[in-house]
């Protein structure tokens, strides 16, 4: 009698657990999703290709899209973003919040919302990016980044299913996944011990600023200091922009390395969203006054990057007006950055 109990207890405990996991994939599958288009591209040296921003609505009426795409600068340059026919597929009118390609960091921004009361909910291009293949080889990560979705009451919509792309040029050996800073930022919190940050830059920079906890081992010196890094821990390799630190990945993974990661946008773009630190500078002695070296504080740093939300829907003349002011306080903070 007891076996048969347990029997029916397991039998019954197996179909729960299946429902709950059919129903989570259900969830997973209907939630709304944005991708590179095509995930992946083969290409060569000096030719001109294009990428889509895909978004699949899932049912919902998405009224506003924002993202941002990292690549490696070395290898690709960005030459122009055009905006897609999602958000205006009815023939609403939209307006670009923001539009910007910043070759140096690697990094391409845009922001797009409708301007009527509602929402589309049929799949769409955002937006096409177009690069120029400037490096022989190597494998670019195509990552989006502080993606967005809203819908018509200006409600961020949760659960988006991001797919990321890549582009490869000739033959790319000792690739390293690229990570966003946000995404470096959350390993460090959630894993600060068994993550070790690196910072392949020369010490001058170092010292000028840098982000709290980084070791530093300058890119000259990598391979003759290599045995000062522990392979069983996770490494996020980071520089000015992405360019040193991708050549430093690549170094780690061939001598051996497996848990290698290249900070897409190097101390940059993280900057413009978390704080960095400075060394110290030396205060000049002041006669009878003893000198005492300060402690090492936050250096100051630009205030995080303005991100754009929905304003009310009451009339679309207000809706303009306020993206309108929006957008310049994006441009003044930038500036003052």
């Amino acid at each position: 009698m007891q076996k048969r109990e347990a029997i029916l207890i397991g039998f019954v405990s197996i179909v729960l657990l299946t429902l709950a996991f059919g129903s989570v994939t259900q969830a997973a599958l209907a939630a709304p999703g944005i991708s590179v288009s095509p995930a992946s591209k083969e290409v060569s040296q000096g030719e001109t290709f294009t990428i889509e921003i895909v978004v699949d609505p899932k049912g919902e009426a998405i009224y506003a899209v924002q993202y941002d795409l990292y690549f490696d600068n070395e290898l690709l340059n960005a030459t122009s973003q055009t905006r897609g026919t999602l958000l205006s597929q009815d023939g609403t009118n939209t307006i670009e919040v923001i539009n910007e390609i910043n070759n140096t960091l690697g990094k391409v921004e845009y922001g797009e919302t409708r301007t009527g009361r509602s929402g589309v909910s049929n799949v769409g291009v955002v937006a096409s990016i177009s690069f120029e293949v400037i490096g022989a080889s190597g494998t670019s990560d195509l990552k989006l980044s502080n993606v967005k979705l809203y819908d018509t009451g200006g409600t961020e919509i949760e659960n988006v299913v991001v797919n990321h792309g890549t582009c490869t040029a000739g033959k790319a050996t000792g690739k390293t996944p690229g990570i966003t800073v946000e995404e470096a930022h959350r390993m460090l919190e959630e894993k600060p011990e068994e993550t070790i940050l690196l910072d392949v830059r020369t010490k001058g920079e170092y010292d000028v600023t840098h982000i709290k906890g980084a070791k530093l081992i300058p890119l000259s010196e990598l391979e003759s200091r290599i045995s000062e890094l522990n392979k069983s821990k996770i490494i996020i390799v980071y520089c000015e922009t992405g360019g040193r630190s991708r050549t430093a990945s690549e170094t780690l993974v061939q001598n051996g390395f497996e848990h290698v990661y290249n900070m897409l946008g190097g101390i940059k773009a993280w900057r413009i969203q978390f704080p960095v630190f400075a060394l110290p500078t030396p205060t000049p002695a002041v006669t009878g006054t003893p000198f005492t070296t300060p402690a090492v504080s936050p250096a100051a740093s630009p205030a995080p990057e303005g991100k754009w939300g929905i304003p009310g829907f009451e009339a679309i003349t207000a809706i303009a007006g306020l993206l309108a002011m929006s957008y310049l306080l994006i441009k003044r903070k930038r500036g003052r950055g």
